[in-house]
């Protein structure tokens, strides 16, 4: 991934911590075929010598698990808020008309060679930590043992857990960093005021940014 050093973010605790808010990946393998894509919920999880390890599973009739067994390399992407930037909440486009549209995004690729786990054992544990993660803010959580132990058994006979053990985070801010203040002050109250919940995040994550300046 290009990455402009403006916009590099290096820090390990908070890339883990946008892939473990973010959750949903594209995960991509290359194959006999040709590259193939994935799209799945994984777990960062750090292990006892402080390594990072994604945990997820897929369909048993998903060959991506197969391809696992070769233990290919894969990078796991995580897209975080983004959005289009309009030019005209700049305020040097009224001076001097230099302005284009741009895109804020927020995307962490990490990279490690993928295995198959075919182990139920390991696939429920990772079921239940999943469920957890989404469901402990709600009044009335939802956990496996809510279900019929025989319906959760046929279920797991029909995915099969992959785990990526992590070599390398990439992670991309793009939030109009080289850009004066008063364009990206201009750009956090746009974005603000949009309807898209995308575009508030963003500007969120800008505000975020200024304040630390």
């Amino acid at each position: 991934m290009y990455i402009a050093q403006a916009w590099r973010e290096e820090r390990l605790s908070v890339l883990a911590d946008a892939v473990r808010q973010i959750q949903f990946c594209a995960l991509v393998v290359r194959t006999q075929a040709g590259l193939d894509a994935t799209h799945i919920p994984m777990l960062l999880n750090e292990t006892s010598d402080g390594s990072f390890v994604l945990g997820g599973h897929v369909a048993r009739a998903n060959d991506l698990w197969r391809q696992a067994q070769r233990r290919p390399d894969a990078v796991a992407i995580f897209q975080g808020p983004q959005a289009y930037v309009h030019p005209g909440w700049f305020p040097t486009k009224r001076e001097h008309g230099k302005a284009v549209p741009t895109w804020n995004y927020i995307a962490v690729h990490v990279h490690g060679p993928l295995e198959v786990v075919d182990d139920e054992d390991w696939t429920r544990a990772h079921l239940e930590a999943l469920s957890a993660r989404n469901e402990s803010h709600r009044a009335q959580p939802w956990a496996l043992r809510d279900a019929p132990p025989e319906f959760i058994s046929a279920k797991l006979k029909g995915i099969v857990g992959v785990r990526l053990a992590v070599r390398r985070f990439e992670g991309n801010w793009k939030m109009m960093q080289p850009q004066p203040p008063e364009n990206r002050l201009g750009t956090i109250e746009g974005l603000s005021a949009s309807e898209r919940p995308s575009d508030r995040e963003v500007a969120e994550v800008m505000r975020g940014l200024e304040e630390r300046r």
